[in-house]
């Protein structure tokens, strides 16, 4: 079925050019080729391809009926006509193309000539003068004189260039006209001039530049063609030259054939006459080919002519997919720098053809089963179709099939023809074939014989064994095998002798021999279905078998069980090459017993190998599923051929190959077979340029013509970019402009300053890179040719990295200015602090240190209690305090106010009473307020220098009052290895012993408290301090000693009822001590007290101790020194009570005072303007005008009142309130209920400010 198909094909061929056969002068041949296509599909704008091209750069530029078209081997750029850009195309009809020696690309198209301008790709629209070009430009040459000479619709024009290139990039020529019709031109390298008009006369031109150009009329040695146009005889008509530049020819094609010129006179020799039948040769563009051929594109289709054998034939594609593009008719041809061949076709796109592709001798034949090397230089070639051929590579030819036929009246021929796949030729020239037994076939006698087994062999196998493959051995014995033995057969003896197989850990039902070599030593190897068998008779006569299978876990073992082919290495008998299905290559060292696997990974172009050959040089040639492949043992490197270099297919078969003894190579496969010469086979140095091909910024590709790109120009051209850092993703993209088989180019490539070598790319044809740091970098990237030869040189870019605006020369030279300015600013700033700071210190540290303690602890309520609560619980809360704490203020300051006036002894109790009771309440806002900012996240530990010394005498001077009232002892005791300076939050520590002291005292009635502070070194930088709170009280009952840390838990009913409390103070003492990192313990004995211990870590101070004397970490305040008095003072206040106690407490405390009421902010404004004040006490919550209103009015009169102190008196202790009362433009601030000492610190300092800033 395959030979019909096969000969049906070249039926079709044969009839298709019959009727040219028929016709013409000359008989033409028909070539198969293995042309390739590119068509829209890839694309290309347009299918019919006018005009071709190969620029100075490597690019390839097609002209089709759509655009104009540059391709790089992988991507068309197409430029066409934008009627809203007038530096596009003027039409889209290309009909020509041309680059002159100046390396300027000239179009023609349909509507005039164009200048491409490479570096803005924008194109110039040609004139001359004034005048635009405007005609249909069919052809474009230039003569030696450098001027254009330009093939018209309507004549011949000339184009003298007078000058420089003008603004616009098109050089100022003249124009001069000749011929009036139709014209076609070209020229030669020596500049001449070859001119035609399409149905008259063509002209050897003699160019001059000065305008005295000399057109000579050609004329043929002997009359061709008709002369139904008017035309001579021997003119010829419609020509076009074509420079076989090697052979230094100079060949014409005209309308009735082909003439070889002489480029000094106006004579030229008929080579080839043909007939009209192929659709006459006006005007046919042809190329010549490294041998010397011309290549004919003709409207009829494509033509090779050699004019060295005056041979005439037709190239058609192996591919019958391609037919339509070689029939089609053809419009151009080209040869490129490289060799191949391009043809333009009509309508179907381009063809190209690689005249190196027939390195490899091709026969076309159906599908090889088996081939054999004969002592005559001919080859035996089975078929899977059923017939045997015998071939001569001297003549290319084959003589006859081998003659057995209908004739042989045989049962065995069925048999033989199922058969003939396998076979193997004795010296005789008897033909032995495997099937269900042995055949032998006698080509001289044209006879059949089955060899029938001996009675012995029946005996022991009394089954058909189905026999693959043979091995010849010596002149009597034929060795094969089958899925259960191993067959000897002594052909003198006519004797069968089976051996069986040893046991297989892959079974026996398909252990299939295909194939058998026998080394040196005698050694049989036999390649199966289920791994590699070795059958040594050599010891005593006792055989030996070894069996090498494949092993998942060992990487040494057999690659596959699967075996097609094997050979022992000509060079060295240790080595035995394993071919497998699947598994690749493999090198059995045979004392050893190891594999070393060579498989698609390694360059393998398929893991299927067929059959493996040596040649001369110590080299492996093996056919596979893709191809040939050419592996050299001692680099390790492979070498791949296929169907685009001349193979019959990709595709080769299982025992189709051999060697002869000249070295030929014969390899079979599903479309014929190849033969070659290894050592003639050379491959090609040259190498092609590879060029940059486009650039990406964060995948975005860069545009030259874009404004602000980086490129100016397009990539190819460009040296190099600079990019913003911001940009940092780069990818370079290239190609090699090499094009007979783009896709198998592989490239390498490094970024000098980044990569530390090249990085392989294979077939890939970018390279991205980020995150690069700021700098100049070097691309370079190099390309293989197609014979795999790399380019050493490549090519390179250049890429600069900037760095971001923070890192740039500038930006330095502010830091160092910012630098130097900070610490000049820093050193003026901490001198007139610490002068400020040293006089104040001086003066005021011990009036401040209680005042500033008191107003930092309220602060931290505040501030505890505002970041907890959300905003309607900060709000109720804010409320509730403002609420409670106003009538509190008088209620505590009228109190005081009985207290300092004359009363009865025994209201003293009463107003003990009422003050103790006071004080509790506040206790109780205060600690709410703390628990809610703790429960917020609000509270910030502070983090200062400090003495704990300090701290813990701190605590015993505010409480010891207390214990003194109930006849308690207070004792304090600190360990002298407590370090003097700590970094921490004193604040919040003092709270803590205050609460601890504060509880003893209360829940004792007898003994009294002793406080001690000790302290453990952690490591050189920290300091673990423990403080132990003991007291003689009642204790804690053992299953309460957790739960006294929790909320509002007060002990026992009837202990809660006694001492009273909040129970938050314990559980916000252990919770403050937790954020410090510590916590709190207590051990305890009912009836005879508790011990509290406080541990938390301090980080050493690094700076020297804290002067003696100053508080832990809080600023303090400034005491009034005697000079306080005579002060006139506003009051705003709303309430009537805390009005009056706030004048006589002033009153009592300043000699001198006065003081005015103002009910709200609005009148409060009004005695500012009216009366001179030294300050004004301000409520905040007010009718009318609020107090942070009334500042802001008060700060914007004009003059000294503006200034006046405005210190808040409110009962919002809120932070957000403070702050509030600050940016409202208040100078201090004092808290409802206030204490008189307070209150008047507050107008001390405000009032020396006011002094101060005076």
């Amino acid at each position: 079925m395959i030979r019909s198909l096969h000969l049906a094909a070249s039926m079709a061929l044969v009839l298709l050019t019959s009727g040219l056969v028929h016709a013409q002068k000359n008989r033409i041949d028909t070539l198969l080729l293995p042309f390739r296509a590119l068509t829209i599909e890839d694309g290309l704008s347009q299918g019919m391809v006018n005009t071709i091209l190969q620029d100075k750069y490597g690019f390839m530029w097609f002209g089709t009926k759509d655009g104009l078209n540059r391709y790089d081997g992988y991507t068309f750029t197409v430029f066409r006509q934008d009627p809203e850009d007038s530096t596009t195309l003027r039409n889209n009809y290309i009909h020509s193309l041309y680059e002159d020696k100046q390396g300027r690309l000239w179009v023609g198209t349909g509507e005039g000539l164009e200048l491409f301008d490479r570096d803005s790709e924008r194109f110039i629209h040609a004139r001359a003068g004034s005048t635009p070009i405007r005609d249909i430009v069919l052809g474009i040459a230039q003569d030696a004189h450098n001027d254009l000479w330009l093939a018209r619709n309507n004549g011949l024009a000339k184009l003298t260039f007078t000058g420089k290139t003008s603004s616009d990039g098109m050089p100022p020529c003249t124009i001069k006209r000749y011929l009036e019709n139709s014209c076609l031109v070209s020229s030669d390298r020596a500049g001449t001039i070859w001119a035609s008009q399409y149905d008259l006369n063509s002209f050897h031109v003699l160019p001059n530049h000065a305008g005295n150009d000399v057109l000579d009329t050609l004329q043929l040695d002997r009359p061709v063609g008709n002369t139904s146009t008017g035309r001579s005889p021997l003119a010829l008509t419609g020509l076009t030259t074509i420079e076989d530049t090697v052979n230094r020819k100079l060949y014409g094609l005209h309308m009735f054939g082909i003439a070889q010129l002489d480029g000094h006179s106006h004579r030229a020799t008929s080579l080839l006459e043909v007939g009209t039948e192929l659709g006459q040769m006006r005007g046919t563009n042809a190329a010549v080919d490294p041998n010397g051929r011309l290549w004919l594109a003709i409207h009829s289709g494509i033509y090779l002519f050699d004019p060295a054998t005056r041979k005439f034939s037709r190239a058609l594609p192996r591919d019958q997919n391609l037919m339509l593009q070689a029939q089609g008719g053809a419009k151009c041809a080209y040869r490129d720098r490289n060799g191949l061949i391009w043809i333009g076709t009509s309508g179907y796109g381009l063809v190209t053809y690689d005249p190196r592709s027939g390195r490899f001798n091709t026969v076309k034949t159906a599908s090889c089963g088996s081939m054999q090397a004969l002592p005559d230089g001919r080859v035996s070639v089975a078929y899977h179709a059923g017939f045997l051929n015998v071939f001569d590579p001297a003549t290319n030819a084959w003589p006859t099939w081998i003659p057995w036929s209908e004739k042989v009246d045989d049962p065995a021929l069925d048999m033989l023809s199922r058969a003939n796949r396998v076979f193997v030729r004795d010296e005789r020239g008897i033909y032995w074939f495997n099937h269900e037994g042995i055949l032998t076939y006698d080509p001289v006698q044209d006879r059949i014989t089955r060899v029938a087994r001996d009675t012995a062999a029946i005996r022991a196998f009394p089954e058909e064994t189905y026999n693959e493959t043979f091995l010849l051995e010596g002149d009597s014995l034929i060795w094969s095998g089958s899925a259960q033995t191993l067959c000897r057969f002594d052909r003198r003896t006519g004797l069968f002798h089976y051996v069986p197989y040893p046991r297989s850990r892959l079974g026996d039902s398909e252990r299939f021999l295909h194939a058998i070599d026998r080394d040196d030593n005698g050694i049989l190897w036999l390649g199966t279905a289920t791994g590699l068998y070795c059958y040594d008779r050599r010891k005593n006569g006792v055989a030996r078998w070894l069996v090498y299978t494949h092993d998942p876990s060992d990487p040494a073992s057999l690659s596959s069980d699967i075996i097609y082919s094997l050979l022992n290495d000509p060079k060295d008998p240790e080595v035995l090459w394993v071919g497998t299905n699947g598994g690749g290559l493999n090198r059995l060292h045979k004392r050893t017993g190891k594999f070393v696997r060579y498989n698609s990974k390694h360059g393998l172009p398929n893991d299927v190998v067929y059959g493996i050959l040596p040649d001369e040089a110590g080299n492996l040639w093996m056919s596979t599923n893709k191809g040939l492949s050419r592996f050299s043992p001692g680099t390790g490197a492979f070498r791949n051929f296929d169907a685009s270099v001349g193979l019959q297919s990709d595709e080769f078969n299982r025992y189709a190959y051999c060697r002869q003894s000249d070295g030929t190579l014969f390899f079979g496969g599903v479309m014929g077979f190849n033969y070659f010469k290894p050592a003639e086979l050379t491959d090609d140095s040259t190498n092609s340029p590879i060029r940059v091909t486009g650039i990406k910024l964060i995948n975005g590709t860069l545009d030259h013509r874009a404004e602000g790109s980086p490129l100016d120009r397009p990539a190819y051209l460009s040296e190099g970019i600079t990019i913003p850092h911001s940009a940092n993703m780069v990818t370079f993209e290239f190609a090699t402009l090499e094009f007979s088989a783009p896709e198998e180019h592989r490239y390498q490539y490094k970024l000098e300053g980044f990569d530390g070598d090249w990085i392989i790319a294979g077939h890939d044809r970018s390279a991205v890179y980020t995150n690069l740091d700021p700098g100049t970098y070097t691309f370079r990237v190099r390309g293989d040719n197609r014979d795999g030869i790399w380019d050493t040189q490549g090519t390179a870019f250049q890429l600069v990295v900037l760095p971001p605006w923070w890192r740039t020369w500038w930006a330095y030279g502010l830091y160092l200015f910012a630098l130097v300015g900070g610490v000049l600013l820093f050193i003026r700033i901490r001198t007139v602090g610490l002068n400020r700071q040293k006089e104040m210190l001086e003066r005021t540290v011990a009036e401040r240190t209680a005042a500033l303690h008191r107003e930092k602890e309220e602060a931290d309520r505040q501030r505890e209690r505002a970041e907890h609560s959300g905003k309607i619980k900060q709000q109720f809360l804010a409320n509730m305090s403002h609420e409670i704490r106003t009538p509190m203020n008088a209620i505590t300051g009228m109190t005081g106010i009985l207290r300092r006036n004359a009363h009865l002894p025994e209201q003293e109790k009463y107003l003990d009473a009422i003050a103790k009771s006071s004080e509790s309440l506040l206790v109780i806002i205060n600690d709410v307020l703390d628990l809610s900012k703790m429960e917020a996240g609000k509270i910030v530990l502070g983090s200062v220098r400090f003495d704990p010394r300090a701290v813990v005498q701190g605590v015993q001077e505010i409480l010891r009052f207390k214990a003194e009232d109930k006849k308690l002892y207070l004792r304090m005791d600190i360990d002298p290895m407590v370090p003097g300076s700590l970094q921490g939050d004193p604040t919040r520590l003092q709270q803590i012993i205050m609460n601890l002291v504060g509880n003893a005292i209360k829940f004792t009635t007898e003994g009294g408290v002793s406080v001690n502070m000790t302290a453990t070194m952690v490591d050189h930088a920290k300091a673990l301090v423990r403080i132990n709170v003991t007291d003689t009280g009642i204790g804690v009952a053992t299953d309460r000693r957790d739960r006294i840390f929790e909320e509002f838990d007060q002990g026992q009913g009837s202990t809660a009822f006694k001492y009273g409390g909040t129970g938050l103070g314990l559980s916000i003492s252990r919770r403050l001590a937790q954020m410090q990192g510590g916590d709190i313990t207590v051990t305890s004995e009912v009836g005879k007290g508790s011990t509290f211990t406080v541990s938390i870590p301090f980080a050493l101070a690094k700076d020297a101790e804290i002067p003696h004397g100053q508080d832990p970490g809080v600023p303090s305040g400034t005491r009034p020194d005697g000079s306080l008095r005579d002060l006139r003072i506003l009051l705003a206040e709303d309430n009537e009570f805390n009005a009056m106690v706030a004048q006589d407490e002033l009153a009592d405390a300043i000699p001198g005072v006065q003081v005015d009421v103002a009910v709200n902010g609005r009148i409060a404004v009004e005695m500012v303007q009216a009366n001179d004040y030294d300050l004004v006490l301000m409520d905040v919550q007010m009718p009318e005008m609020n107090g942070h209103e009334a500042t802001r009015a008060i700060r914007a009169l004009d003059g000294a009142k503006s200034r006046i102190p405005i210190i808040a008196i409110t009962a919002n202790v809120l932070k957000e309130e403070v702050e509030r009362c600050k940016e409202s433009g208040m100078d201090g601030y004092v808290p409802k209920p206030f204490r008189r000492e307070e209150l008047v610190n507050a107008i001390a300092t405000a009032t020396n400010e006011t002094l101060r800033g005076s």
